[in-house]
């Protein structure tokens, strides 16, 4: 799949989507109850994932651009720096914050400002850069799925092992895990610093080509991916208040649950990308098929969910149908553009996962509130639409010639 010679960078490329993802999922779990104890509301916690997630949607398609212009080793360093900075500061404002000495008010602008904006907006360039640079480093369509999922894998491992180390840091208290996440990061960057290769200074620049939203290769995979994207985020934002609410959980207890469920769908995620995916051979509208499937069944078992054992379940068949969604969502666009259009595709694949993020967050707490079963209901029935349309659709099934050729031929064709 990769030549020798790039098999290194790849790896690192690769660590540092695991980094950032591990770091992100390592604070998760403690958000709803860590949120609760600095005096803040769910609809607070909806609108911090919110801000973030607008950040990067903003930034995602600039640093795809910039990827090209820059080479990725910078994009990846400025990514680890900046996600490290928002983290930690966040992690000293949420200790101000236990320690009462700020104010509601501004102690909720502090976290979104660290929290939401710094690490939102750094957070964004690596699995942009990632993409980008797996599409250039593979030729083939077998050859680019299986390297898009091998950065999924890399993001199912850090979600995976991210939440349940988050879970048992918590025994050594709340703050903890916010401090023990960008020191991750910060020994994934140097890493990438010492490790990763500079560009050759006589390497032909590629200039990047706009790509617009609404591209007819690339808009009905924007929407699948949005989809999906949308009802995973309404789903892992929530999980934490129904277990806290329905088995009436300490906050302790509920950063230690949510982060055992949560390791139970990134696990499924992971294992499937990394051998399942590359194993059978499917095409990227059949990966999303199966995959809004399996994911439909999870949503619909958390509308009942009433113990621990059955939310991990239903969260593990969710994790599943994600594994099969996310390689063919993120090969299916670069393999119907040119090299020049890579990054800009990149980009907009980035943008379209944060934009759930915008919507989900809200949405999805403010349905909690009303009713626990509300987002699982709302997630479900995404989903079937979702299903109905990338069977339905021909957007879903086009065949095109390799993204390195100079003009990609839109050619739909039958699975």
């Amino acid at each position: 799949m990769f030549e020798k010679s790039s098999s290194g960078p790849v790896f690192l490329v690769c660590l540092a989507v695991f980094g950032l993802m591990a770091g992100q999922q390592m604070v998760g779990p403690i958000l709803p109850p860590l949120a609760r104890e600095l005096g803040l509301s769910e609809l607070h916690l909806g609108v911090m994932m919110t801000v973030a997630a607008v950040g990067a949607v903003v930034a995602s398609p600039l640093w795809g651009r910039r990827g090209a212009a820059w080479g990725h080793r910078a994009v990846l360093l400025t990514s680890l720096v900046g996600a490290t900075a928002g983290l930690l500061g966040f992690a000293v404002i949420a200790q101000a914050g236990l320690a009462g000495t700020l104010a509601v008010p501004l102690l909720f602008a502090l976290i979104l400002l660290t929290r939401s904006v710094v690490f939102g907006i750094s957070w964004a360039a690596t699995p942009v850069t990632a993409q980008s640079y797996v599409a250039d480093m593979t030729t083939g369509e077998a050859a680019r799925v299986r390297g898009m999922s091998m950065i999924g894998a890399a993001q199912g491992l850090g979600m995976a092992l991210g939440p349940g180390v988050g879970g048992l840091l918590v025994f050594g208290g709340l703050l903890l895990p916010l401090y023990v996440a960008p020191a991750l990061i910060a020994v994934i960057a140097l890493l990438v610093w010492r490790n990763l290769p500079k560009p050759d200074k006589h390497r032909e620049v590629v200039v990047s080509a706009k790509v617009r939203p609404f591209d007819s290769r690339i808009w009905p995979f924007l929407l699948a991916g949005f989809g999906m994207f949308m009802t995973y985020g309404i789903v892992l934002l929530t999980v934490g208040f129904l277990l806290q609410d329905r088995l009436g959980l300490t906050a302790q207890q509920t950063g230690l649950a949510t982060g055992l469920v949560t390791l139970a769908c990134a696990g499924l995620m992971m294992l499937v990308q990394a051998i399942v995916v590359p194993r059978v051979g499917w095409g990227p509208a059949r990966l999303i098929r199966v995959g809004a499937s399996v994911m439909a069944v999870g949503t619909a078992i958390m509308v009942f969910a009433s113990t621990a054992v059955v939310v991990a379940v239903a969260l593990a068949i969710l994790g599943a149908g994600m594994g099969f969604c996310m390689p063919g969502f993120m090969s299916g666009p670069t393999l119907l553009v040119s090299r020049e259009e890579q990054g800009a595709v990149a980009g907009l694949t980035g943008s379209s996962n944060a934009l759930t993020f915008v919507f989900g967050p809200l949405v999805g707490t403010a349905l909690y509130e009303i009713a626990p079963a509300a987002p699982y209901l709302l997630g479900t029935a995404l989903l079937i639409g979702l299903i109905v349309f990338v069977f339905a659709h021909p957007g879903i099934r086009q065949r095109a010639p390799l993204a390195d050729v100079q003009q990609p031929v839109e050619v739909p064709a039958v699975d």
